[in-house]
Parts: structure tokens; sequence; C-alpha cells
């Protein structure tokens, strides 16, 4: 898994059969849902949960009066997990664009096919 060194350190073994994931903050703390598509009668979760704090930095907001704010940054651990989950999702979707467009240039094929096998054959009745 030295492709996916963050997910692997998270615990996903197969990167392959995740199908899309979702993200959500609550209190300081980032919610990452990973779903799975697994095969009929496979016992292994189809998701996975896990909760990842964020990082607090205090920010001066205004330099005449010195005040400061505190920001919740996500965690470096987590942008670069959602860049490789980003990296395998793009990467099926091409897949499955790719897939798509080779069934539907055969399907042209088909009916170029079926057309001309009709043609020929009202070339060959009218002998």
């Amino acid at each position: 898994m030295a492709k996916f060194p963050n997910l692997s350190e998270m615990g996903i073994n197969n990167p392959a059969e995740i199908e899309h994931y979702s993200l959500s903050t609550t209190n300081n703390v980032d919610h990452l849902r990973i779903i799975y598509k697994r095969k009929k009668g496979s016992l292994l979760p189809t998701s996975k949960r896990f909760e990842f704090g964020r990082a607090s930095r205090t920010v001066m907001t205004d330099g005449g009066t010195q005040a400061t704010e505190i920001v919740h940054d996500i965690s470096p651990f987590l942008h670069k997990a959602l860049q490789e989950l980003d990296y395998l999702i793009d990467a099926k979707k091409s897949k499955i664009e790719q897939a798509e467009l080779v069934k539907i240039e055969m399907q042209r094929l088909q009916q170029e096919m079926t057309s001309r096998i009709t043609y020929i054959e009202s070339l060959i009745d009218k002998m």
C-alpha cells in the first residue's frame, strides 16, 4: 500500500473497494466516513468512520488593537488522506466513463452492422 500511505495508516486495506466518502465537522472535530462497495455476501463492513481533531491557532485580527481570534484548521493528516481519496475516486470515475464510452461505440457499431446487413440482404433479394 505504498501508493496510499495515509489510508493504509488509517487501517484501510482495500482502497480499490472505496466507492465514496463524506466529510462533516461538529464541535471542531472532522468526521470522515468512507463507504465501500463490497461483493455480495461479504462480511466486511460497508463503511468506516474516523474522527480527526482540528488544530487551533491564534491569529491577530486587528493590528491596531491587537485583537486575536482562535482559528481551527483541518488536520494535515486528514488533508493528505482526502487527497488520496480524491485520487482514488477520480480514477474510478474516469474508468467508468471510459467503459460507458466503449459501450456506446459498440452499440453504434451494432446499429451500423445491422443496417449494412439489411442493405446487403435487400440487394440479394433484388437479384
